[in-house]
């Protein structure tokens, strides 16, 4: 609105105060036609259609029509003001507004967050490290081995009741984290001896009694990959109810045909070789790219919006899968996971308004013949997952934040282009065969 009254604070680099007065006399001809709309509009009794007076139509309507009234005026001040001081808004502005009064002016403040002015410095003497992209026989037999393990059949043990390494035990348990409550489940198929640490559960059913009912402690570390469980420690009370072993097919030029994807095993391992050479150069192009975006980040500092970082926080926790304790303590389980994902929230935030930065001076833009093509092979990927994913649907909001990704891409690899790129040391290699 261009009568509206605007005063800017500066609160942080990244945190705006605005303070804006719509004069009386605007508000009173907002009020006016909104009443007058309204009075054309309602049908009351003992009025002809557009004849009720305006005090009727306040006492009956007037808290309705101030507050409609009021958000039209704030909303319409407010991106006024944004453009006229062109603020880089990002997230919903914090509005704090005076009650609307007829013949009055209408004051509020609306505190928001806006994007860094980010200074780009010196890009050049970036050295990087690429990891090696080489391929053991190990790692080959790993994912056959694993294949195997996929088609395997379960046949009961009927001449032993000791539980072994390597037999995949049936149990009933009931768990609780951190003293919480408890959680039961039953038929669990656990491979005995199959934990990744020593206290892990299923170590601790190597040598137990097929029937027995065992009360286990179990301390997570506290680099576990799940932020629920890392540093806790969980109970278990459980009863072993069954064992089997597994019966992994021979792995010969029939398995091959029968479950890989090759015409003989030979065939199949150099498949395998090709997908794990596939992989291992994309990572080695991922651990580039991020090890030049920690040098960009370390030779720019800025302040972040909060707000970016309390969004993409919320993100990374939606995308975990968290079983939630019972509802008194979830509220208490989110927030330690949210403090936990934070800074890897504000890492992310940060590297993607320095390569904006870097696209809007380099003025690199993404066509959308380009969005177009990328969202065919994303769509395309997603159905080769079957029924597991659904394909992406092609959607505005969509198309923005794939645009937005691929403008970072290429601002990123303008950086990586212009870097020195050195071999992993010989040692890495051959470690990486031991």
């Amino acid at each position: 609105m261009d009568d509206s009254r605007v005063m800017l604070e500066d609160l942080t680099p990244v945190r705006k105060r605005l303070q804006i007065e719509i004069p009386a006399g605007a508000v009173e001809a907002e009020l006016e036609r909104a009443f007058r709309r309204l009075g054309q509009q309602a049908r009351l009794p003992g009025f002809r259609p557009g004849k009720a007076p305006r005090h009727v139509l306040e006492r009956m309507f007037g808290v309705q029509v101030r507050r409609e009234v009021l958000e039209r005026l704030v909303g319409e001040s407010f991106h006024h003001a944004v453009e006229t001081h062109q603020l880089a808004v990002v997230g919903a502005p914090d509005i704090d507004a005076e009650t609307l009064t007829p013949g009055e002016a209408l004051r509020y403040s609306a505190t928001v967050d806006v994007r860094p002015a980010i200074a780009l410095g010196d890009l050049g003497g970036i050295e990087v490290v690429r990891p090696s992209a080489s391929v053991g026989e190990e790692e080959v037999d790993r994912v056959i081995g694993a294949l195997r393990e996929s088609v395997a059949h379960l046949h009961p043990v009927e001449d032993r009741s000791l539980v072994d390494a390597g037999d995949v035990v049936t149990v009933e348990l009931t768990s609780r984290l951190d003293g919480g409550e408890p959680v039961h489940r039953e038929a669990v198929l656990l491979e005995a001896g199959g934990g990744t640490f020593p206290l892990a559960l299923e170590n601790q059913l190597v040598g137990q009694r097929c029937g027995a009912h065992l009360s286990l402690r179990v301390p997570y570390p506290a680099e576990h990959a799940n932020p629920r469980l890392a540093g806790k420690m969980a109970e278990f009370e459980v009863e072993i109810k069954e064992l089997r072993v597994k019966e992994l097919p021979p792995l010969d030029d029939d398995f091959a045909r029968d479950h890989g994807r090759g015409s003989s095993l030979a065939d199949l391992r150099a498949k395998v070789r090709a997908d794990l050479e596939r992989d291992a150069v994309t990572r080695a192009d991922e651990a580039v790219g991020e090890a030049v975006m920690e040098q960009l980040i370390a030779r720019h500092r800025f302040e972040v919006p909060s707000s970016l970082v309390d969004r993409r926080t919320d993100a990374l926790l939606a995308s975990l899968d968290v079983r939630l304790p019972p509802e008194g303590e979830q509220e208490q389980v989110l927030d330690q996971l949210r403090q936990k994902l934070r800074p890897r929230a504000e890492g992310q935030v940060r590297a993607e308004l320095l390569l904006d930065a870097l696209a809007a001076r380099d003025g690199i833009v993404v066509s959308e013949a380009d969005v177009t093509t990328e969202l065919a092979a994303m769509t395309a990927r997603e159905r080769q997952l079957g029924d597991r994913r659904r394909a992406p649907a092609d959607r505005p909001e969509l198309r923005a934040a794939l645009r937005a990704k691929l403008v970072r891409d290429r601002a990123l690899s303008r950086v990586v282009a212009n870097a020195k790129v050195m071999p992993a040391p010989a040692a890495e290699s051959v470690a990486r065969e031991k």
